[in-house]
């Protein structure tokens, strides 16, 4: 069985709680298409950064035309190989999509490699690239080396977080604790339920799940 916060992931932009500024941003870069781009995604950890690659994923390329990553897992050899993949479109529906998460972990050689990758026409012709990471991976990885060349290349996404994501956040783990029944609490107690997660769903979600949100 699945745990609440992998069987709630959002599968929609509709479901997508607290984060109306990043789909503002996906509707505008949607007019011209959202495949062939590099996209670079930033917040806190449990905001959804993970959710908005796949749901960008999901639009653009079927289930088995994306892969997934974690960046001390990407190598020279890994770049090599999802260059070769970019020669060709998938068969089926879009593009090849590649999301490499926590990307503050890329080395790099690989960084310097894919700034060759991402200029050449087929790869960008025929695949998008996702980097997520938080904003403490961030300061990582422009402390690294100087990220501005890689990044210029990139579309930031910047997450919501903090007090502006709390009401949402709340509000969205109450319906799910009411649809598991495992709701007991007023709405007020969802909202510092969230605080003291850091506004990160995640550990919201394991909360409810061990039955903190139950009548006392």
């Amino acid at each position: 069985m699945k745990a609440l916060y992998e069987h709630y992931r959002p599968a929609s932009w509709e479901d997508l709680a607290g984060q109306d500024k990043c789909r503002q941003r996906v509707d505008v870069l949607r007019r011209r298409g959202l495949a062939g781009r590099v996209f670079w995604i930033t917040g806190d950890s449990g905001t959804g950064k993970t959710t908005v690659a796949r749901l960008i994923a999901q639009e653009i390329a079927d289930d088995y035309a994306v892969v997934e990553i974690d960046a001390q897992d990407l190598g020279m050899d890994k770049v090599r190989e999802f260059e070769r993949m970019c020669q060709f479109k998938p068969l089926g529906r879009g593009c090849h999509v590649f999301i490499i998460n926590e990307a503050h972990g890329l080395s790099s050689k690989v960084v310097s490699r894919l700034q060759t990758v991402l200029e050449q026409d087929n790869v960008q012709r025929n695949s998008t690239w996702i980097f997520t990471t938080t904003f403490q991976g961030q300061r990582k990885f422009d402390d690294a080396f100087d990220a501005c060349p890689f990044l210029s290349r990139a579309i930031e996404l910047t997450l919501e977080h903090g007090e502006t994501v709390v009401l949402a956040f709340a509000v969205r783990a109450r319906k799910i604790a009411q649809s598991e029944q495992l709701d007991g609490k007023a709405l007020e107690d969802y909202v510092q339920l969230v605080r003291d997660c850091g506004c990160n769903m995640r550990k919201v979600l394991q909360q409810i799940e061990a039955g903190e949100m139950l009548p006392d």
